[in-house]
């Protein structure tokens, strides 16, 4: 399958994650209009000006799977016909020669992404396939929610011992961590929380304090989708997300919601036997279901 993307030398995590299963199914019949630095294992510059520090999503591509084409190749393969599908990875930052595709390329092979915090409708000519993360709107025939994903190198799939019971950090949420009433209710009285931004200086040090915790707590950030509720779940740690409740019908539809919000209320009061059940229910769920080659599968289904 001959598949064009076009994309930004900029993180995104929505086209970092897709552009990332695509190369892992397809690997060169995957073709770029540019070329997306840091996702490559050869990747020189200091992670630490990354979005994120690059944290999940930089040098996970063998550099033997780039392939960029020139808006002229492109131009010459859409008139030969030669992609199977084009799709926009990230459409409100970058729409290349998008007239120039509609123009040539059957609509129903041609996948546009919103993968924006804001639940703000991306323009998108009627009848494209367009996938929304943050979709609060019944999806349709040509509209359909899509959520993040973990490369599954990032899946940790040794075993782990359990030295904590809450993970070291607390992401900022505004608003809550002021209020002491809140604060008490989600955490322990004596919990000694860290909400300082990007406490770990490495991707490992940041994994591994998952790995020896028995939950970590996650919020709604920018937007309800965020890489954190996935990474935890990949390093083999319960997320505790209290609002997950309140999440919409039509956002983040792959992640195990019913279940979490479960967990969420019988935490403190289960066994070890218990504990164990579940994390082996949902580290099976994340690899069947939360990472980008299902994420790219996903997509393809759609647009084909």
């Amino acid at each position: 399958m001959k598949i064009l993307v076009f994309g930004r030398n900029q993180t995104d995590y929505m086209q970092d994650d897709l552009y990332h299963g695509l190369k892992s199914l397809y690997g060169t019949d995957v073709e770029c209009n540019t070329h997306i630095e840091y996702l490559y294992k050869d990747y020189q510059e200091d992670l630490a000006y990354l979005y994120g520090r690059g944290f999940s999503y930089a040098k996970n591509l063998d550099p033997a799977l780039r392939v960029v084409v020139s808006e002229k190749e492109i131009s010459e393969k859409l008139d030969s016909k030669y992609y199977d599908a084009v799709i926009y990875l990230s459409f409100f930052r970058c729409n290349q020669q998008f007239d120039e595709v509609t123009a040539k390329v059957d609509k129903n092979k041609i996948g546009v992404i919103d993968g924006e915090d804001d639940t703000l409708m991306c323009f998108s000519p009627p009848g494209f396939k367009t996938f929304k993360r943050e979709l609060l709107v019944e999806p349709t025939a040509s509209l359909f929610p899509i959520s993040f994903a973990m490369p599954e190198e990032k899946i940790w799939n040794e075993p782990v011992e359990k030295l904590q019971m809450f993970s070291n950090q607390v992401p900022i949420v505004t608003g809550w961590i002021k209020q002491p009433n809140v604060r008490n209710r989600l955490l322990p009285l004596d919990y000694k929380f860290n909400t300082s931004s990007y406490q770990f200086k490495n991707e490992k040090d940041y994994y591994d304090d998952y790995k020896k915790s028995k939950y970590a707590f996650t919020f709604k950030k920018g937007g309800w989708d965020c890489k954190r509720h996935y990474e935890i779940l990949a390093n083999k740690c319960i997320p505790l997300f209290p609002d997950v409740d309140d999440l919409p019908q039509h956002i983040m539809t792959t992640y195990p919601k019913k279940f979490l919000s479960d967990v969420y209320k019988n935490y403190f009061k289960v066994t070890n036997d218990v504990y164990n059940q579940w994390l082996e229910y949902l580290f099976d769920y994340t690899k069947n279901n939360l990472t980008t080659k299902h994420l790219a599968k996903y997509v393809l289904d759609k647009i084909l």
